[in-house]
């Protein structure tokens, strides 16, 4: 069995036909035999995305990938939509966690060393967030750690209805009315609490009002 490159791989006892006079394979012209150690090298390389190219001695060998070349066109609108997908986030209310989540895919993933502004949506480990306030991101305070809920607010697209109520979380704006979970349990808000950091349930606090398990 002998192996061949044209713009491809080739192998004699598949590719070709024989020649009843002589009994041995037609190898067209333009065809470079190579061995079986360098099939599977050109095979195991081409797998990590390198280019295989005729070099100088006519041997077919790797070469790195050509870099991208850049599309004026595509850039533009792809900077056009992220414009787009930001000025909807920015003309969503703080208080439309529905229309805010619908959005969220669109918008792009938290990262530092950006600014940020108010009503801006970002999305971290799987999770959309609105921003509250402008911010200019630092790596160790990300949407989500200790003390950023004054910066990152996660987004609940639960109305807050009995059936359909919103997860409770430290320094969330609890809105009277609304239903909350906490701890495997359903409550009611009494009351606003802005920027509330009393947990359902706890001791004292009539603006909660413990209706059910939700299990």
């Amino acid at each position: 069995m002998k192996y061949y490159w044209k713009n491809g791989f080739y192998i004699d006892e598949i590719n070709f036909d024989i020649d009843p006079d002589s009994g041995t394979y037609i190898i067209p012209d333009g065809y470079v035999e190579i061995t079986e150690e360098q099939w599977r090298m050109l095979l195991k390389g081409q797998a990590t995305g390198k280019r295989i190219i005729i070099g100088d001695s006519g041997i077919p060998e790797l070469a790195d990938r050509l870099p991208t070349k850049p599309n004026p066109i595509a850039e533009a609108s792809k900077l056009l939509q992220a414009m787009q997908v930001r000025a909807a986030a920015l003309a969503i209310p703080a208080a439309d966690d529905a229309a805010a989540f619908t959005l969220a895919p669109l918008c792009k993933t938290w990262t530092a060393g950006t600014h940020y502004d108010a009503l801006e949506i970002v999305n971290h480990e799987g999770r959309p967030y609105r921003v509250v306030q402008a911010v200019d991101s630092l790596e160790h305070q990300m949407p989500g750690s200790a003390g950023m809920l004054a910066i990152y607010r996660p987004i609940d697209p639960a109305p807050g209805t009995h059936e359909e109520p919103k997860t409770f979380y430290f320094g969330m704006d609890v809105k009277e009315g609304l239903y909350y979970t906490s701890a495997g349990k359903l409550y009611l808000a009494k009351a606003d609490l802005p920027a509330c950091t009393y947990a359902p349930g706890t001791a004292g606090v009539w603006q909660w009002e413990e209706v059910a398990d939700t299990e």
